[in-house]
């Protein structure tokens, strides 16, 4: 199963944007009116400076939000509740500390369906692509109206409220005015910290997200015309080869987060020569080919930073060949381990500590280490105390080997 997350720019997908709105917010909780048109649109939705995301899960739309950079005719949550004083307070704070005038989004519209509900993955990947707009665009702070029935889950997320509810006569709901930093909404968002790569900087605004099962195949060696990069956000990504001796694929490598797979198609017309399968439940940026080329077009150094990257997975791939080949089952172990550590983000409440999501038996695929062997060596580092380990995860406490 598969769920992709993007910016809607035709005509169908604005659609299905306004038709999932109305879905759920005149069909199932009756906020707005029912109409003959069966769509959910306003004044914003035509503005230079909205952006409504949308995620589909093949070809059924499950997911929409919308993100509003402040501009001459305000934001949505303006038209609820009176910001400006909070406006002025912020831009006061900022004059006094050296820093530039703030810029402000609204986030808002945000609908799912109803049977994908149960998705965190699809929730959360709707808000990272919000907080990918907003830090390209400059944002520094969040200000929203929430309804007063999910106001836990704005707090969970770090919004903090700024007023008492008010009545929305409009959608009769009472709402709640609230804020929060752009950073603390991204460090929701993100599981913690974020961390930034050459790649996610230079492409900002053009990647998608793609949400990935355990077992999915991302393309095969048969793709004729590629046309997408991948980034893995998240996850493991099995990179193999077909072959005509043995019964089975043959395991090229194992990457995992902040690994660019499938990059040659940007730069050349050849069909794929492997087969990329999601090992565990994967997050991945998507790349275009389009649209990498509009950014070349316009400054060189995006074609630099690729290249770049394509070198050092060049040396990566020879030290992962030595490891294969010659390394011992122990030496193997360490070396994958010391992989994962430097891919390990920061957790949320204990950002002193490291989190990669991935058990046992992940571990034993990307390490290619029977399951026995490779818990068992999990479990004594772990006695150790230089990692925890859960069902599904693995915890560093030690700062990643570099």
């Amino acid at each position: 199963m598969s769920i992709r997350v993007k910016v809607a720019t035709t005509p169908v997908e604005l659609n299905h944007v306004y038709q999932l709105r109305y879905q759920v917010y005149a069909e199932e909780y009756a906020y707005m009116q029912k109409n003959p048109q069966r769509i959910i649109m306003d004044m914003f939705d035509g503005m230079p400076d909205s952006y409504n995301i949308i995620a589909y899960d093949g070809e059924t739309p499950v997911g929409t939000i919308r993100v509003v950079i402040d501009g001459a005719l305000r934001l949505p949550a303006d038209q609820m509740y009176d910001f400006n004083q909070y406006r002025s307070q912020l831009i006061e704070q900022a004059q006094s500390q050296g820093l530039p005038i703030p810029l402000l989004a609204n986030s808002g519209m945000f609908a799912i369906d109803a049977r994908w509900r149960n998705r965190r993955d699809l929730f959360r990947s709707l808000f990272k692509l919000s907080c990918d707009i907003g830090e390209a665009r400059g944002v520094t702070d969040i200000i929203t109206t929430a309804n007063i029935e999910t106001l836990a889950l704005y707090k969970r997320m770090g919004l903090k409220a700024l007023g008492a509810q008010i009545r929305h006569e409009h959608i009769s709901v009472s709402m709640v005015p609230m804020h929060c930093s752009m950073a603390q909404i991204t460090k929701w968002a993100f599981g913690g910290p974020r961390t930034h790569s050459k790649l996610t900087e230079l492409f900002a605004l053009c990647y998608e997200y793609l949400l990935v099962s355990a077992g999915t195949p991302i393309f095969n060696a048969t793709d004729e015309n590629p046309d997408e990069a991948y980034l893995i956000s998240s996850g493991a990504i099995g990179i193999t080869m077909d072959t005509t001796t043995m019964q089975q694929d043959f395991d090229l490598a194992t990457l995992t987060a902040g690994e660019l797979f499938g990059e040659s198609c940007l730069i050349d017309e050849q069909p794929r020569k492997v087969n990329a399968t999601a090992i565990v439940n994967t997050d991945l940026m998507v790349l275009n080919k389009k649209e990498f080329w509009q950014k070349v077009n316009q400054d060189q150094s995006f074609m630099k930073a690729v290249l770049k990257v394509m070198d050092q997975k060049l040396r990566d791939v020879g030290r992962r060949a030595l490891i294969y080949a010659h390394a011992s089952q122990e030496e193997r172990l360490q070396f994958f381990l010391e992989q994962l550590a430097k891919t390990a983000q920061p957790m949320l409440k204990k950002p002193h500590q490291r989190v990669v999501r991935m058990g046992g038996h992940a571990f034993s695929v990307i390490s290619g280490v029977e399951r026995d062997e490779s818990q068992a060596f999990l479990e004594q580092q772990a006695k150790t105390g230089s990692i925890g380990l859960t069902e599904n995860s693995i915890v560093f406490y030690s700062e990643a080997r570099s």
